[in-house]
């Protein structure tokens, strides 16, 4: 049994096993549910009970529209290149989103169930932590990575993107999932936010500069 088939037997246990919870409780759930949480973890949205259904059908879409990019990417065969990384991915978008339905649920039971956003922290921080430990394995496609219109443009420029990515999104996961132990949420946020800034627009930049070094390098390499 080749990889691919082992993480869809495992996304389709994940979401069999989400759907049968939700339709095993469903009828003795509150007719509304919390559908989103503040940035201080206090509910500030809710929506009526079948949300979870759909939130169930977002996991779903989400690994359909994953393999339907890998078959009509242009490099498509470079998937084959880190199939460990992008089965992953899929495992951890799936366990994710099956894990918010679930969570929505211990909510409309008991509103006070846990700290929102101690969650939310652990859960944006590792999931950094774990793209950046995956990323300098990512090879040059048009839909999964770091796509800027220099990675896109140079293999050369993605490789080099992804690799001083890594770390970089390893120590910003590490530091979100440390604002779990931040008690005024307002400083919590603030640095959060600051650190997702960091880890979108440093590859950007660094793309920029290294594919402006690479079309310098190739002028003075036809000029000789």
């Amino acid at each position: 049994m080749n990889s691919k088939k082992k993480t869809n037997i495992i996304i389709g246990i994940v979401l069999l096993v989400s759907i049968a919870i939700t339709l095993a409780f469903y009828p003795s759930i509150p007719d509304i549910i919390p559908t989103h949480w503040g940035p201080d973890g206090q509910i500030d949205g809710t929506g009526p009970k079948y949300m979870l259904f759909v939130f169930w059908g977002i996991a779903l879409g989400v690994n359909l529209l994953m393999l339907f990019a890998e078959k009509i990417d242009p490099k498509g065969e470079n998937y084959q290149k880190f199939p460990k990384v992008f089965n992953v991915f899929r495992i951890f978008i799936t366990v994710l989103l099956c894990g918010m339905e679930l969570i929505s649920i211990a909510f409309a039971f008991n509103p006070q169930f846990a700290n929102m956003s101690t969650i939310m922290y652990l859960i944006m921080g590792g999931m950094f932590v774990l793209l950046g430990n995956y990323m300098p394995k990512v090879k040059h496609n048009y839909t999964f990575g770091i796509k800027t219109p220099w990675t896109l443009a140079s293999e050369n420029v993605w490789n080099k993107t992804h690799r001083m990515s890594g770390p970089l999104w390893i120590a910003g996961g590490l530091t979100v999932m440390a604002m779990t132990f931040v008690k005024k949420y307002t400083i919590a946020v603030r640095i959060s936010v600051a650190v997702l800034l960091v880890l979108v627009i440093v590859p950007m930049v660094y793309s920029y500069f290294e594919f402006k070094k690479e079309k310098e390098n190739n002028k003075d390499e036809e000029n000789n």
